[in-house]
Formats: C-alpha cells, sequence, structure tokens
C-alpha cells in the first residue's frame, strides 16, 4: 500500500471550529481585558465588550451566524453560572430580618415599570414597546455584578445589597414580562389562549426543572460529602444537565437558574452543599459571554432609537434611586451608601434580549418592535454600566483588592 502526503494547498477557505474560537476569543478577551483594567476605575470585562464589538457585525464581522452561535452556547453556560452563584446570596431568614430590603426591590421594580413605561409613552413609543421597556428597566444586569464584585473581593452592606437586589430584580422582571406578554401583544393569527398557554408552561415549566435538579443534586452532595473538588464537578454537571433540559423543553434557563439557586441556599438545613469558588472555570465562561455580548452589539440599533435609548436610561436611574432612598434609613443605610447602591444597578440585563430572541417564534411582531430599543440600552449599558458598578463598590470603601 503507498502512502502519500495530502496537498497542502488551501482548496477550501479557513473554517472557524469551536476550538479555534473558544482560542481565539479567550486570548483576545484576555489581552483586552488587562489592558483596560490598567485602570482602576475601568472593570475588565468592558475590554472583553470592546473585543467582542470590533470582532462582532459592528465591527469586522467576523462572528456572526453560525460562528455566533456556536459562542451562544459557551454564554448560555456563563450565565447559569452567574445567576446561579447570586442567587445563592438570596437567604431567606436574613430578608425576613431585612425586610426593608424587600420593600425596596419590590418599590424599585414598580417605579421602573412605571416611570419608564410613561416617559416611552409620553415620546411618541407605542403602547406595547413602553411596556415592555418598562418590564426590562426592573432588571439589573447578573454577570456585570458579580463578576465587578468577584473581582474587587467586595464585601459589605453595599455589596451584599446589590448583588441580592439584582438576583430578585431578575426574578420579578422574567415573571412580569411572561405574565404581560399574552395581555399586551397583538399577534395576528395566533391565539390569545396559546399565548397563555405558553406563558403557563414556560412558568410553572421552570418551577418544576428547578426543584427537579435540586432534588437530584441535593442527595448526590450528600453522598460525596464536602469535599470542594468533586461538588465543584457535581454543580457544574448538575448545571450543564438542567440548561440541556431547559433548551429541550424551551423553558427559560434564567428563570430555571435562578430558581434552583434559591431553594439550594434555602432548602439546605444540613448544609450538604458547600460554598464553591468557580474561579477559573468561571472566568472562561465570562470570557466568552461578554465577547459575544459585544459581538452583539451594532450602532445602528442605536441611532434607530437613540432618543428612547435615552429617555429608558434616565428614567430606570430616577426609578431605582427613588425606590432605594425611600427606605435608605429604615435599611440602616446613610445618603452615601443609598447613592452608590443606585449607580451599581445601572447596568441593565441583557436577558431582555434573550428572551425575546427565543420566543420570537410566538411573538414575531413584538419581538421585532422591542429588539431595537433593549439592543440600544445594552449597547449603552454593558459598555458603561460595569464602570459605574466598579466606581460605587470601590467608593463604598467595600473593596478588598489590594
Amino acid at each position: 500500500m503507498q502512502w502519500t502526503l495530502p496537498s497542502f494547498a488551501l482548496a477550501q477557505p479557513l473554517q472557524w471550529n469551536a476550538l479555534l474560537l473558544f482560542g481565539s476569543l479567550l486570548l483576545f478577551g484576555l489581552i483586552a481585558g488587562h489592558v483596560v483594567s490598567k485602570s482602576p476605575w475601568v472593570p475588565r470585562i468592558t475590554g472583553y465588550l470592546i473585543v467582542g464589538f470590533i470582532l462582532g457585525g459592528g465591527g469586522l464581522n467576523w462572528l456572526s451566524g453560525d460562528v455566533l452561535s456556536v459562542t451562544n452556547i459557551f454564554a448560555d453556560i456563563a450565565v447559569a453560572l452567574v445567576v446561579y452563584q447570586l442567587g445563592r446570596y438570596v437567604d431567606i431568614g436574613w430578608l425576613r430580618r431585612e425586610k426593608w430590603l424587600l420593600a425596596t426591590v419590590v418599590t424599585s421594580a414598580v417605579l421602573c415599570f412605571v416611570f419608564v413605561s410613561l416617559a416611552l409613552s409620553w415620546f411618541g413609543t407605542s403602547q406595547v414597546l413602553a411596556l415592555l421597556g418598562g418590564v426590562w428597566a426592573i432588571a439589573t444586569a447578573p454577570a456585570v455584578v458579580l463578576v465587578v464584585l468577584r473581582d474587587l473581593k467586595a464585601e459589605g452592606q453595599v455589596t451584599r445589597r446589590l448583588a441580592t437586589m439584582t438576583a430578585l430584580n431578575n426574578f420579578v422582571a422574567i415573571l412580569a414580562a411572561y405574565a404581560l406578554l399574552p395581555v399586551i401583544a397583538h399577534e395576528s393569527g395566533t391565539p390569545v389562549l396559546t399565548l397563555v398557554e405558553h406563558t403557563a408552561y414556560s412558568l410553572i415549566g421552570s418551577f418544576v426543572l428547578a426543584y427537579l435538579t435540586y432534588w437530584l443534586m441535593m442527595p448526590l452532595a450528600r453522598l460525596l460529602g464536602r469535599q470542594g473538588s468533586r461538588q465543584f464537578v457535581l454543580v457544574i454537571s448538575v448545571i450543564a444537565l438542567a440548561i440541556g433540559v431547559a433548551h429541550a423543553l424551551h423553558l427559560p434557563v434564567m428563570l430555571t437558574m435562578l430558581i434552583f439557586a434559591i431553594l439550594s441556599k434555602n432548602l439546605d438545613r444540613q448544609y450538604d452543599l458547600m460554598e464553591l469558588e468557580f474561579g477559573v472555570a468561571n472566568e472562561l465562561f465570562v470570557v466568552m459571554l461578554f465577547v459575544t455580548v459585544g459581538a452583539s452589539m451594532r450602532l445602528a440599533d442605536l441611532t434607530m432609537v437613540g432618543w428612547s435609548v435615552l429617555i429608558l436610561i434616565a428614567a430606570r436611574f430616577v426609578a431605582m434611586g427613588c425606590g432605594v432612598f425611600v427606605f435608605a434609613r429604615f435599611a440602616r443605610m446613610n445618603w452615601k451608601q443609598a447613592g452608590l447602591l443606585t449607580l451599581g444597578t445601572l447596568p441593565m440585563t441583557e436577558a431582555g434580549l434573550g428572551l425575546m430572541q427565543t420566543i420570537s417564534t410566538l411573538y414575531p411582531h413584538t419581538t421585532a418592535d422591542v429588539v431595537p430599543l433593549l439592543a440600544g440600552c445594552l449597547i449603552v449599558l454593558e459598555l458603561f454600566g460595569p464602570v459605574a458598578t466598579q466606581f460605587a463598590l470601590i467608593k463604598s470603601g467595600e473593596s478588598g483588592r489590594e
């Protein structure tokens, strides 16, 4: 049998594959994050976002289509890990003692919805767009908050309240969006009953899947014992499994992970599950998440709805501030802490954009109207929001980074 060497001529153009993409984005993201973090006021995730923007549709257009769909897999895992860690800040026992924090979350959510919806409507935005903009204004970006507070090794009153508020207001925003969509959306060819059934299926399904995931993990945690390495692998595997099931059943991943994290924190009476540091694994997926978010940014989205974006951001900031300051004294916070907490909530969640894309088959017209506004807000608040959060935590005096 004769052996011949393959031709070294490239008959086909170079094709991205998962490993080439993963390695390249990690390398570019790492370098950019290191460069921007030379400034004490700019978090490294800003560098990841800039790399994604340059490589994505707003720049070189290398991250688009099928290539971007590969990065979305890593981004889903990153969001799930972030939401799981943030959800474990929600201690029901602590919230019972800190009733004013819960009042702050509820009041801020209501004010965000009212202020943003009215402001957008006042300036001529359609009713559906104004109401959904008000709903998504409720939520703070969980990935930004978690990464910044972990980078700064922040601990203290402002930090814990910011983390808990972020987890809870995302929970409220997702519930509100699913409850509101069948009422305000007018989709030709889709019966209202079908939309209501979809909402009920999504919400109930997420609760059931989260509980089943908790029910699966806790006996295994008890069996493996309190050994960090084993429990680390257990949590990663169970989260990956839950993401896969959620996608297969078309359930919202973020809501499922939030409920699962809150259950695992508050129902684990024997403390079988350890508080884990995800460290390097978390870092890998976070780089991919923010590069992917950056790749989805297009300046055209901002120019289409520029004034609406500015109105939403301003109304949201005022609403958050009112909600925090009203209960600041009752919650034993001084005015400086209340102001910094308000500033820390500036980044708006990317969950709204993800959910709109997920439900686009049921709500095609609503999605087409809402996505440009959410994408425009994402451009502004994902770029400047992390800087605001880092500034707030540093000025609070709770940063533990040397």
